[in-house]
């Protein structure tokens, strides 16, 4: 069922309720209103009707006083009188009944034929009885009165003909079922006029709900409202966007997951190559001490890639899932310690490494801060010539932040491969990469460090002139 037809039975049934019930308590009400003036009428004209009834009486009981004498009536001249007053009576429609104590019917100009029982009739003296019976398809007020009349009682009925209140109600109540089909009728245009410009922005949601479904996930609804409608269509918007990003970070991450197995299938491929011709050399060739001992060189120097491709992939395995504990350290003596290190590989390539660093001490891990910097500078060592200078520098900045600096005077990054450059397996020149026994994971690793340290890492190069590697650390100094 579609919303605007919930809402149409529902707005339905709650006017359906209202109305109704407000109407058939206002008939009614209007209906128990005029049947009781209908009543009190009747029975002030009874009453007014048996008072004239005595009155002849008592001029009839003077009339027939001689000397002054009381004289009792007898009953022939009181029914007389009765009927004689009753035949001048010309009311239209009502009736008039008068019976005797002995149930004699003394005068009557009722036309209808009464076959219910008569409790009305039961009555006392001062005392009036009425009841409303349906005589030939019409309502009729019976109202009693005994009047008592010397030593004679008479027991007074007044007929009226109440129908036209029966009629007007059932006049009301054709009214109202008319007015409530029309009413019906009017609800059902209205409410579906309603729900077309109502409903209209939620149909805009539906469609671009669906759009999205569809991988569209850029889809946006274009609703200016100042209600619920427009919030929940600013809302979705967010949602939408949110929904967005992420699909683009999945799909990012999905490709770099893509890439780097791929990367490492080349990687891998290579070495192996390599080692499996020269294996398959030295098994199908006779001895050559000169040829065995190049092949198995060669063999060796492949197995050594493989062994730092595995520890280099092991160290981001690590770095990924280990909750690394930070001690304060001294960073100018870690920066020692690193020259001491690289010491034969930059004397074997007569490049100078300088350290510029006053004393500032830090929270780290001093192995992977070590590891850091063993990176950053054997990157600068290979992309520089012999000759050249490495300086690393650490220092405070305005912002009470330390900042790493490596720089070098090598060959310099294009621009545009800037941003590639800590992607797993990346490397710039991969021949001379190849030739240093390079696999592409050391800024990669270096990154993974520097986010762990709550750091992050620039870096601004030109081509043939050097690079220069900033690491800016957001803890501060002590």
């Amino acid at each position: 069922m579609k919303f605007w037809q919930k809402v149409f039975l529902c707005n339905l049934f709650v006017i359906e309720i209202l109305f109704i019930s407000a109407s058939i308590y206002l008939i009614n009400n209007s209906f128990n209103i005029n049947l009781n003036t209908e009543i009190n009428s009747g029975i002030s004209e009874q009453s007014r009707f048996c008072s004239s009834i005595e009155t002849n009486f008592y001029l009839l009981k003077i009339q027939k006083t001689a000397g002054g004498h009381n004289v009792t009536v007898d009953k022939e001249s009181i029914d007389s009188m009765i009927s004689t007053y009753l035949s001048n009576i010309r009311e239209q429609d009502i009736y008039y009944e008068i019976i005797d104590q002995d149930d004699q019917i003394i005068f009557s100009n009722l036309e209808m034929n009464i076959s219910a029982k008569r409790d009305e009739l039961n009555t006392i003296s001062n005392k009036i009885n009425y009841i409303i019976r349906e005589v030939n398809q019409k309502e009729y007020l019976f109202i009693t009165q005994r009047v008592d009349l010397d030593s004679h009682y008479y027991k007074v009925t007044c007929v009226k003909d109440i129908s036209k209140i029966y009629i007007n109600r059932q006049y009301l109540l054709d009214i109202l079922i008319r007015l409530n089909i029309g009413l019906s009728l009017i609800l059902i245009v209205v409410t579906l006029i309603l729900s077309k410009v109502l409903l209209r922005p939620v149909n805009k949601l539906i469609r671009s709900t669906q759009t999205i479904t569809e991988g569209n996930f850029s889809e946006r609804v274009k609703i200016v409202t100042d209600d619920e409608i427009g919030v929940l269509s600013e809302n979705f918007n967010r949602m939408a966007a949110v929904v967005e990003d992420k699909i683009t970070q999945l799909e990012k991450i999905s490709a770099d997951k893509q890439r780097f197995i791929d990367n490492l299938a080349h990687e891998l491929r290579t070495p192996l190559t390599s080692i499996i011709g020269y294996a398959d050399f030295l098994r199908t060739t006779k001895y050559d001490e000169e040829s065995f001992i190049s092949s198995l060189t060669y063999i060796f120097q492949e197995g050594k890639r493989l062994e730092k491709l595995a520890f280099k992939l092991m160290d981001l395995i690590v770095l990924r899932n280990k909750d690394f504990k930070m001690k304060e350290e001294d960073l100018r003596e870690l920066l020692l310690e690193v020259k001491d290190t690289l010491a034969p590989k930059l004397a074997a390539k007569g490049i100078t490494l300088e350290i510029f660093s006053e004393v500032l001490k830090m929270k780290m891990d001093c192995d992977l801060i070590k590891v850091l910097l063993t990176n950053l500078v054997d990157n600068a060592l290979k992309a520089s010539k012999s000759g050249d200078k490495i300086s690393v520098k650490a220092f405070k900045n305005d912002e009470a932040k330390i900042i790493l600096e490596v720089k070098d005077m090598g060959i310099g990054i294009p621009k545009m491969e800037i941003p590639k450059v800590f992607e797993p397996f990346f490397m710039v020149d991969k021949s001379r990469s190849r030739a240093n026994n390079g696999v592409g994971l050391g800024l990669s690793l270096c990154a993974e460090i520097a986010e762990i340290h709550d750091a992050k890492i620039e870096m601004e190069s030109d081509l043939g002139k050097g690079t220069i590697i900033k690491v800016i650390f957001n803890q501060g100094f002590n």
